[in-house]
Formats: C-alpha cells, sequence, structure tokens
C-alpha cells in the first residue's frame, strides 16, 4: 500500500518525489487519519463515506455512536485486519475526544496511534 503524506494541516505533500509517499504501516495510518476527517456526504462519489460530525458533535449522548463511527472506520479502512484495542475519551463540556486504538495491519504488525478532534 503507497499513500501521499499529509502535511501538519492535512495537505498533501508535493516536490520531494519518492519522499512525499508513505508505505506499508506508515500509509495504512495516514489512510485512517485522511478518513477520520471526512465529513459525511462530503465526497461527491461516495455519499456514504466519513462521519455525521455534525450529528455527532452538535448531539448530548452521541458518545457511543461516535465511537462505534470511528470504530467502523477504522475497521473498514484499507489495510486494517483486526482492531486489537479501542479507547475513548470525552470531554462533553469542551466538546472534545480522543481516541487511541491499536490494530492489527496486512503487514502482521501492531500500530498504535490517536485520533483526536482539533475543531
Amino acid at each position: 500500500m503507497i499513500f501521499r503524506a499529509l502535511t501538519k494541516q492535512g495537505d498533501w505533500t508535493f516536490g520531494k518525489g519518492d519522499s512525499n509517499y508513505l508505505k506499508e504501516d506508515a500509509a495504512i495510518k495516514e489512510n485512517i487519519k485522511t478518513r477520520y476527517r471526512e465529513w459525511l456526504g462530503d465526497c461527491f462519489f461516495n455519499q456514504d463515506a466519513g462521519i455525521d460530525w455534525q450529528t455527532r458533535l452538535s448531539q448530548f449522548g452521541q458518545e457511543n455512536l461516535l465511537a462505534n463511527d470511528i470504530k467502523t472506520l477504522i475497521l473498514k479502512s484499507e489495510g486494517v485486519i483486526e482492531l486489537v484495542n479501542f479507547d475513548f475519551s470525552v470531554d462533553s463540556k469542551n466538546r472534545k475526544f480522543t481516541a487511541n486504538y491499536t490494530i492489527k495491519t496486512i503487514f502482521s504488525t501492531l500500530i498504535q496511534d490517536n485520533l483526536v478532534n482539533d475543531q
């Protein structure tokens, strides 16, 4: 698997040839982060892709549904075989959350990473 590297702001990187591309586990992690940032209905050719952030972040009591959305997104990402561990914490007052996860990939390795909303 190959995936274009992103900047901290989420933009594609250019100008460095092959070093602009990530491979194997790094590509899988970057793909998950890209998919995580996608809003439901935002992609014109795949209206079902993304998370319904509008609903999940605007209504109280949506924490479990948001956690399930993120788990599903991770599991349906290319190269992911298994979600080994998932830890989700929410600060409802400030509408912030962190999702820490460990996955097994097609490369037979375990990857640990986290997703944090930074809106």
